[in-house]
């Protein structure tokens, strides 16, 4: 067994959900990471107790490309008897105004992981194939950009049912990997455009602190753990604030204002993404400046409001028509 296949297995009996995970389902695009994975999957599926499978998403954004990918996919799987859960979409037809392609793109994938979830059953997990330079990437695209602790805390190695067994794994070693296996794989050629930020990330700034530091992605791999123990913490925290300050069909927006700054932060973030909009931190300060009021209405994005009334702060979808709004009822 390879070194790369071992640190594979070894990531693999550390996640909970493991425990009782009878189909491994990859998301398999084509690329180096993510066939590294499946290979990996396939040799330990005997060993480990469960069935390794895979998922792919034709996004349909680079044409005769994206048909190519998938044509891998299919043919990869084929060869190493390992059932293929597969679906296209047009991504573009998704986007929304003021959410781009990525982020679409992003949330169409997540979805889908959900339909192949179902497909492959309850006891099955989803694993992705994020690696320790993809964790290096997103944490210094989050310290660019401006973050707090959790965007410090990288990519999350499990939740819920998606585990991410690579992410402590350099890409130089998965490409060692496939090279050593005579293995193949596609290559998404807008990787390569620097209009991308995060490309700008991986080809110029990635490589000047790897200059500095050989050590970093460990240094953060190691940093993202620690970080992600205090972010536990102070998330246990808000969860705790919002069990305690129920209140109808909400919770009381004093209650929540009482707490130290970053439990209600955390507390009212919550709130946000329960009613389905992503919590910015624009949207979080300005609802948590409204938690003194006794009544305010704050319009978060299209057709959903962050409402505080007669103290008690919820979220509500109200549709917004010309001249006035139409509240759906609960």
């Amino acid at each position: 067994m390879s070194e790369f296949v071992e640190k594979v297995r070894a990531a693999l009996r550390g996640f909970s959900a493991m425990k009782t995970a009878k189909t491994v389902v990859c998301g398999l695009s084509g690329g180096a990471d993510s066939v590294s994975l499946l290979l990996a999957l396939k040799e330990l599926s005997g060993e480990l107790g469960f069935t390794a499978a895979a998922c792919h998403l034709n996004h349909g954004l680079r044409g005769d490309e994206s048909d190519n990918d998938e044509r891998f996919c299919a043919e990869l799987c084929g060869k190493l008897g390992i059932p293929l859960c597969k679906k296209r979409e047009s991504v573009r037809d998704y986007a929304e105004k003021h959410e781009s392609l990525e982020e679409t793109a992003r949330k169409v994938r997540y979805d889908f992981f959900e339909e192949a979830l179902a497909v492959f059953g309850e006891n099955s997990v989803l694993a992705t194939a994020h690696n320790a330079n993809d964790n290096a990437e997103t944490v210094l695209l989050n310290l660019i950009r401006g973050t707090g602790l959790r965007g410090l805390c990288g990519i999350p190695p499990e939740r819920g049912r998606i585990i991410r067994p690579l992410l402590d794994i350099p890409r130089a070693e998965i490409e060692l990997f496939l090279g050593e296996n005579a293995q193949d794989y596609v290559t998404d050629k807008t990787n390569f455009s620097v209009l991308y930020t995060r490309n700008k990330v991986r080809a110029k700034i990635l490589p000047e602190i790897l200059e500095i530091n050989p050590s970093f992605l460990s240094a953060i791999a190691r940093m993202s753990k620690n970080l992600r123990a205090d972010e536990d913490f102070f998330d246990e925290a808000a969860e705790k604030i919002l069990e305690e300050s129920k209140s109808g069909r909400g919770y009381s927006a004093e209650k929540i204002d009482a707490c130290p700054e970053p439990i209600k932060t955390r507390a009212v973030k919550k709130i946000l993404s329960g009613g389905g909009v992503e919590p910015s931190a624009l949207r979080i300060k300005t609802a948590v400046s409204l938690l003194k009021k006794r009544s305010a209405r704050y319009n978060t994005s299209k057709n959903r409001f962050f409402t505080i009334r007669k103290g008690v702060c919820f979220m509500e979808e109200i549709e917004q028509r010309f001249g006035g709004f139409n509240e759906k009822k609960d």
